[in-house]
């Protein structure tokens, strides 16, 4: 057997991705029944958290908890990576464009500083209509998450740098290529570039939001905008990069600055 005619016969069944059409597969990129387990995975997890913090909160030592956190994140990874194995999706269809060098990678990260100081003001914009309507109380399970001593802010560090990198590979990756899909699956046909873009958006901000169980009604909804937000950044960066940064550098910051102000009893 030839080399070549393997070649074509292993590929033909998997469109060639196209870059300017990024993040609108021609086809779904993973089994429809296996988008389906994880969203219900997700939203069962979020909902069991959920009552957690409103139950009894969350343990003094942080230590177990980021290190559970940390492996409950790999756990989706691999099942987004499982998913896409099923369809001989490659990762990079998931990452998006590939921009190599410190140049590039500089760029990104300024993108994503400007990115993150524009969602603030969005979402404090938010937060505050929110609270207008009794749905913004600061969280007490959100400030019992808050790292105390050097230990636990570096397994805090570590686990904010694999959300960062993780969230946006399953959500803004996986989820929001899987939806925006939708159109072309639905009709077996090749459907205009983008078509889909927005039910992908939508879709996947939506079980973004619903996976944030613990935070609250408010935090749910806040979160929800967020990760529209992330949505947009992806597509117009035609990559996930800026995103993992902008997510992994807001957690990161977030918790050391509740840290701060719990320390100085200003909440």
């Amino acid at each position: 057997m030839k080399i070549t005619e393997n070649t074509d016969e292993g590929l033909s069944h998997q469109p060639a991705a196209n870059v300017s059409d990024w993040p609108v597969p021609a086809r779904s990129i993973a089994p429809w029944w296996h988008a389906v387990l994880l969203v219900a995975f997700l939203v069962v997890v979020s909902v069991l958290s959920g009552k957690e913090s409103k139950a009894k909160g969350f343990a003094a030592s942080h230590v177990p908890r980021y290190l559970l956190g940390i492996g409950w994140e790999w756990v989706l990874a691999a099942m987004a990576w499982w998913g896409i194995r099923m369809r001989n999706v490659p990762v990079r269809q998931l990452l998006g464009e590939r921009r190599s060098g410190w140049r590039m990678l500089a760029q990104d990260f300024g993108v994503a500083m400007i990115f993150w100081l524009m969602a603030m003001i969005l979402l404090a914009a938010l937060a505050s209509v929110l609270r207008l309507m009794h749905q913004m109380p600061l969280q007490k399970a959100v400030l019992d998450l808050v790292p105390n001593g050097g230990l636990e802010l570096a397994l805090w560090l570590a686990l904010c740098i694999t959300a960062g990198i993780v969230e946006e590979f399953v959500f803004r990756g996986y989820l929001l290529q899987q939806f925006a899909s939708l159109p072309a699956s639905i009709s077996s046909i090749r459907s205009p570039a983008r078509s889909g873009l927005w039910i992908g958006v939508i879709a996947s901000s939506l079980v973004f939001g619903l996976s944030h169980g613990y935070e609250g009604l408010g935090g749910m909804i806040a979160i929800t905008a967020y990760g529209a937000m992330f949505c947009i950044l992806s597509v117009k960066r035609k990559s996930l990069r800026a995103g993992m940064m902008a997510h992994a550098w807001h957690d990161s910051l977030t918790g050391i600055a509740l840290a701060i102000a719990k320390h100085l009893h200003s909440i």
